[in-house]
C-alpha cells in the first residue's frame, strides 16, 4: 500500500488502523533545535479532535494521549524522524460484522483493491486515521512564526448557515460550542438538528471555513506547487471532504471582471495586490488573508446502524482541527522551501 506520507520537505507519514492497537504519525524533515512540549503543544489539539466531546458526537471514548517515542530530547527536537503513538482504548470490533458491507464508507472498493480488509470500524479508511495528522499538523505549527493564525471554524452544517462571525475570531471563540459554529444562534439550531439527526439514524453534511492571517507575501512556487493547489490537496484528503473553493469560488465564477478585480493597479507597496484573490494570487500569497471553503458529505453511518452505534451524526465539528492541522504542514513545508527559493 503507497501514498501514506504527506509533504515535500516536512513529511508526514501516518499508520495505523481504526481498532488496531495505537494510531502514529512519523514526522521526518523537522529541524533540530525546536523547543517542544508534549502538553503545551501537541496535546490540546488531539483534544479538541477526541471523541465523546458531547451530545452531538461520537460515544466512543478515547483519550488520545500522545507519547512521543523519538525524535526530541530535553524538550527539543534532534533533527531526527519523531514518532508519536496514541494508544486506542475503547475500540469494540464485535460491532462489526465481516460479510456486511456499509454504504457510502470504503468497505467494499478497499476489498476490490487488495482482496483484504480490516472490517472493524473501517480499518485505515476510517475518521480516526486523522489523529495522526493532527499531531503531524501540531508540530507544523512550532515551525511557523508567531504572527501565523490559523483558525478553522463551521460555516454551515446542513441547511443552516453561520452570519454573525468576528473578522478576529480566535480558536477559542470557536471552541464556544460543541458545534464550532461561532455564530451562537445558527449553533443552537445546528446542535438540536444533530442530536434529532441522532434519534433518528440520519447525518448531515457540511462546510467548514478556514482563515489564514499574517503570512507574508512570496509563499508557493507559481506552477504546479501553486499554494492553493497545495492547500486544496491537503483538504481533499480528509476523507469526507467533496469539494474545497477558495474564496467563495460560485460568486467569483458568476461576477463580471470590472467588479471582481478591484486590486490597486501602477506602483507602490500595495500596487497588484487584489482583494478579491483570497491571499493567493498566481499561486503565490500576497499577504492578505486566504479564507477557504471545505465541504463535507453526510457522515456515511446512517439507518438502524447508526441508531445503535456509536457514530458521529456530522463531522464537521470534529474536522476542524483536522483541517487546521493539514493547513499547518502546507505552510510549514513552504516556509521550508523559501530558505531555497533564493541565493
Amino acid at each position: 500500500m503507497r501514498a501514506n506520507t504527506f509533504g515535500e520537505l516536512l513529511r508526514l507519514t501516518t499508520f495505523g488502523e481504526s481498532h488496531g492497537t495505537a494510531m502514529g504519525a512519523v514526522i521526518d524533515g523537522f529541524p533540530a533545535g525546536v523547543d517542544v512540549d508534549l502538553v503545551r503543544d501537541i496535546q490540546p489539539h488531539l483534544d479538541r479532535r477526541r471523541p465523546g466531546q458531547s451530545k452531538i458526537t461520537t460515544a466512543r471514548s478515547e483519550a488520545d494521549r500522545a507519547e512521543i517515542l523519538s525524535g526530541v530530547f530535553d524538550g527539543k527536537t534532534l533533527g531526527s524522524p519523531i514518532a508519536v503513538i496514541v494508544w486506542n482504548k475503547d475500540a469494540r470490533s464485535k460491532d462489526y460484522d465481516p460479510n456486511y458491507y456499509r454504504a457510502g464508507h470504503a468497505d467494499r472498493v478497499w476489498e476490490e483493491k487488495f482482496e483484504h480488509r480490516d472490517y472493524r470500524g473501517g480499518g485505515r479508511a476510517s475518521g480516526r486515521e486523522t489523529v495522526s495528522r493532527v499531531i503531524g499538523g501540531s508540530f507544523a505549527r512550532l515551525l511557523l512564526p508567531d504572527e501565523v493564525s490559523i483558525v478553522g471554524f463551521t460555516r454551515q452544517i446542513g441547511t443552516h448557515i453561520a452570519e454573525d462571525i468576528p473578522h478576529d475570531l480566535t480558536m477559542e471563540q470557536v471552541d464556544g460550542h460543541a458545534t464550532r459554529c461561532p455564530d451562537h444562534a445558527v449553533a443552537e439550531r445546528i446542535s438540536d438538528e444533530l442530536k434529532a439527526c441522532k434519534e433518528q439514524g440520519d447525518s448531515r453534511g457540511g462546510v467548514i471555513e478556514i482563515w489564514i492571517d499574517g503570512l507574508p507575501a512570496g509563499l508557493g512556487d507559481p506552477v504546479f506547487l501553486k499554494m492553493k493547489n497545495r492547500l486544496a490537496d491537503a483538504f481533499m484528503s480528509v476523507g469526507a471532504v467533496v469539494g474545497v473553493g477558495l474564496g467563495d469560488a460560485p460568486a467569483a465564477a458568476a461576477a463580471k471582471g470590472q467588479q471582481f478585480h478591484t486590486g490597486i493597479a501602477g506602483t507602490g507597496p500595495e500596487a497588484g495586490i487584489s482583494p478579491a484573490a483570497n491571499g493567493i494570487q498566481g499561486g503565490i500569497t500576497n499577504g492578505r488573508r486566504i479564507c477557504m471553503k471545505i465541504y463535507f458529505k453526510p457522515a456515511s453511518t446512517v439507518g438502524s446502524t447508526a441508531k445503535k452505534g456509536r457514530h458521529d451524526p456530522c463531522i464537521v465539528p470534529r474536522a476542524v482541527p483536522v483541517i487546521e492541522a493539514m493547513a499547518a504542514l502546507v505552510l510549514a513545508d513552504h516556509f521550508l522551501a523559501r530558505r531555497l527559493d533564493r541565493a
